[in-house]
């Protein structure tokens, strides 16, 4: 059962960075289907509250994980300041970033490529985090459709097999490990065209730089070409992390369509 932002904003005192008062809530906020989160006003200052909703289908790195690795980013000016965690998972409590970006930010070249620039920033963070094992995580997805008889599509049943075979390919020609963002999806920027930030860190992990790459090229529409001049990875890969992300996308839709 989701936790009530009432009985969250009861224990503010208790709060890492205790506000100048008890927040009251301002609005919604646009959440995704794997959190809820609210705009919070205390004296003069606003944040955010984000309400961790239960998603046995998420990375089982857990919120701690999340929290350790926002909080790093957010020392390097990747993420908006986090305020608090919650020892027990969840909720989340952030500094607000006004957010200006317009309706398509992916339209505008220039903000798609400080979008990769800040990727970038996020793979030269050193924090101890966990390692992304993605055929575990596929296969986490998997079982969690095949559990609740969830209906699948032929062409993705037609995939599995493949989709191991080309995981297994990339692995064995992408050897470079880093903190990756993995969900760099335009709703998890914020800020405006002179400052970008990256927010929700719950797929964060130590992993593959071109799958964050082959996700922002995907979701921010930005040709393969711009990623090869700008990120030094090699065409095959970004095509084969590409192909993966895709599939990674539907299954995630897939298992989505019955929560």
């Amino acid at each position: 059962m989701t936790l009530q932002p009432e009985i969250i904003l009861d224990g503010w005192r208790e709060w890492e960075a205790t506000p100048a008062g008890r927040p009251v809530i301002i609005r919604e906020l646009g959440g995704g289907r794997s959190n809820r989160s609210l705009l919070l006003k205390a004296a003069n200052a606003q944040m955010v509250l984000r309400i961790n909703v239960t998603a046995s289908a998420l990375p089982s790195h857990g919120r701690k994980a999340e929290a350790d690795i926002w909080r790093a980013a957010s020392g390097a000016g990747i993420a908006p300041r986090l305020l608090h965690a919650d020892p027990a998972g969840r909720f989340l409590v952030s500094a607000y970033i006004e957010n200006n970006l317009p309706d398509r930010p992916q339209d505008d070249p220039a903000l798609a490529i400080q979008a990769l620039d800040l990727l970038q920033r996020c793979h030269r963070l050193e924090v101890d985090a966990p390692a992304m094992n993605y055929a575990s995580h596929i296969e986490r997805y998997w079982r969690f459709i095949e559990s609740r008889r969830t209906p699948v599509s032929p062409a993705l049943l037609d995939q599995r097999r493949p989709m191991q075979d080309l995981l297994a390919a990339l692995g064995g020609g992408e050897t470079g490990l880093s903190l990756c963002h993995h969900d760099p999806v335009v709703a998890n920027f914020v800020g405006g065209s002179g400052r970008l930030y990256l927010l929700d860190w719950e797929y964060a992990a130590i992993g593959w730089p071109v799958m964050d790459f082959a996700a922002l090229g995907c979701e921010w529409e930005i040709a393969d070409d711009v990623i090869l001049e700008r990120t030094g990875v090699d065409s095959v890969s970004l095509s084969r992390a590409s192909t993966l992300y895709r599939y990674l996308c539907a299954l995630w839709e897939t298992v989505n369509r019955t929560r």
